[in-house]
């Protein structure tokens, strides 16, 4: 069932359920007004006789002339004596003589009788007959004006209920379409997107700030996020493969130098493998980079505990001395640093550090480590060439490579600077570089505290 028949067929029904209580309810409490009213006006109709009955002294030809002045439009006055049997009766109804049997009531009383189509009130009130005993005093009168009024009120509740249910159907009707006219609008422009891969938005303009409204903004936002995915993800397979391409490219020069004089010349052949071993190595690294950095655009599955900077960089530069034989000297302004961080992650982040470092400088490199405004902070030195003012802001980027002549001896790939700042950015700190030319460069963290 379609959300708009939903909307009309709800609408609809809880719109005659409401109705329906309302006018029942308001149908009984005027008919038992009415009635009430009734009923009082004809007890106080039967007093009225009595007070007249007794101040009658006449005979019984009398009251009865008594009595027919007082005789109800449709009605009935009659007099039963202790034995049901009428004393005397009144009436312009001959045919309410044998529908109402008599009765001989002790205290006062009303009751309702129906009577084919019609109801009639009969009050009961004990009198004294003029012979001394104690008769009853009946007074029965037709209810039809009281039929008649709420036959009248059936027909303006019936009136009313069309008059109100029909602008209320119309209203559901204008309403489902209020509402849905913007799901189609982004069902429409979902279909587009995925009919023509693109990533088209809705029109924001002239809308209402309601839920859907905001439905829409996150629609926006999502595509908005989408489109900046999808040309992340196609600029990374184009980096990707034209750095890749360079590799096959002199990996295959030299597989057909090989094939061509590698088996009689054997400089060449120890040329061709070194180069194809150093460029295989290279391919592996970026493969392994590259993998990293697809996992997904931030490394946010971090396992935060307590760590001391301090002891990890010191325990971080013990391989790489004794694997590059290089002099890395470890400082720190305190004897322990502490913060919240994953220590897998942390060193692997030094280790991306300290092999840029080693790799575009001869010197040692300083590691320092402390407190930097107040937050835990580590920094890598080197005193190599440095990077040109206007390139700091684009080593982060994805295969950017400062000096790719230089980078390519070196063995570098351009994306270990990215996963660093990607690594940095999943423990919310921050990663800065300070650098001249020909002076060397230094690359600070600074991670959040551990309160």
């Amino acid at each position: 069932m379609r959300i708009k028949t939903k909307i009309q067929l709800f609408s609809t029904v809880w719109m005659c359920l409401i109705l329906l209580l309302i006018n029942t309810g308001i149908y009984y409490l005027f008919h038992h007004i009415s009635m009430g009213e009734e009923v009082d006006r004809l007890k106080n109709k039967t007093e009225s006789i009595i007070k007249a009955v007794h101040a009658e002294t006449a005979a019984r030809r009398g009251r009865a002339k008594l009595l027919k002045a007082y005789i109800p439009d449709e009605g009935m006055i009659r007099v039963v004596d202790s034995r049901s049997q009428p004393l005397l009766t009144v009436t312009e109804e001959p045919e309410l003589v044998e529908t109402i049997r008599p009765r001989f009531k002790h205290g006062q009383h009303v009751a309702i009788y129906r009577e084919g189509e019609e109801d009639y009130a009969t009050a009961y009130f004990p009198m004294l007959w003029e012979n001394g005993d104690i008769v009853t005093l009946e007074v029965t009168e037709s209810l039809q004006s009281v039929q008649r009024d709420m036959e009248i009120l059936r027909m303006v509740l019936a009136v009313a209920t069309l008059a109100v249910l029909l602008p209320s159907i119309l209203g559901g009707r204008m309403l489902s379409r209020l509402i849905l006219r913007p799901i189609h609008s982004l069902t429409r422009t979902m279909e587009e997107n995925q009919r023509g891969s693109t990533f088209k938005k809705l029109d924001m303009e002239y809308r209402s700030k309601d839920e859907l409204y905001q439905m829409a903004a996150t629609f926006n936002r999502m595509m908005d996020l989408m489109k900046a995915n999808f040309e992340k993800q196609r600029q990374f397979i184009s980096d990707a493969s034209h750095e890749l391409k360079t590799p096959l490219t002199i990996i295959e020069s030299y597989a057909q130098l090989l094939k061509r004089r590698g088996k009689n010349e054997p400089e060449i052949l120890e040329e061709a493998v070194e180069e194809i071993h150093s460029e295989s190595r290279r391919m592996k690294e970026m493969t392994r980079q590259m993998l990293v950095l697809a996992r997904g655009e931030s490394l946010g599955s971090v396992e935060l505990q307590e760590v001391d900077l301090t002891d990890l960089c010191g325990n971080a530069v013990k391989p790489l001395i004794q694997t590059f034989h290089r002099e890395i000297r470890v400082h720190s302004s305190e004897e322990k640093v502490h913060t919240l961080a994953d220590p897998r992650q942390i060193k692997q982040l030094l280790f991306i550090l300290l092999d840029n470092a080693i790799k575009y400088s001869k010197k040692p490199v300083e590691v320092w480590v402390g407190y930097d405004h107040g937050l835990p902070s580590f920094s890598v030195t080197d005193w190599g060439a440095g990077i040109p003012r206007e390139d700091i802001d684009l080593v982060f980027e994805r295969f950017y490579r400062v000096d790719k002549a230089r980078s390519r001896e070196t063995g570098g790939t351009g994306l270990g600077l990215s996963i660093a700042r990607e690594i940095v950015h999943a423990h919310n700190g921050k990663i800065d570089i300070d650098s001249e030319e020909g002076r060397g460069t230094t690359v600070t963290v600074s991670l959040p505290g551990n309160e």
